[in-house]
């Protein structure tokens, strides 16, 4: 995905971002591609099989 400089700035603008120029902001876009990259990677990864670590511990009669 490629961002450009108007994108940038408006998102810079809406979260309210510190302002930056052109040049900087050329430095820092192809590290922000690459982690735009990486999301939809990771995104695309099938997890169908994989226990969700967020279910909950069966108590089993322990002290508190």
């Amino acid at each position: 995905m490629t961002l450009s400089i108007a994108t940038l700035k408006a998102m810079i603008h809406e979260y309210h971002g510190f302002i930056l120029s052109d040049e900087e902001l050329e430095r820092i876009r192809p590290e922000l591609e690459s982690y735009l990259a990486e999301a939809e990677r990771l995104r695309e990864l099938d997890l169908a099989n994989v226990m969700s670590a967020r279910l909950l511990h069966v108590d089993e009669g322990g002290q508190s």
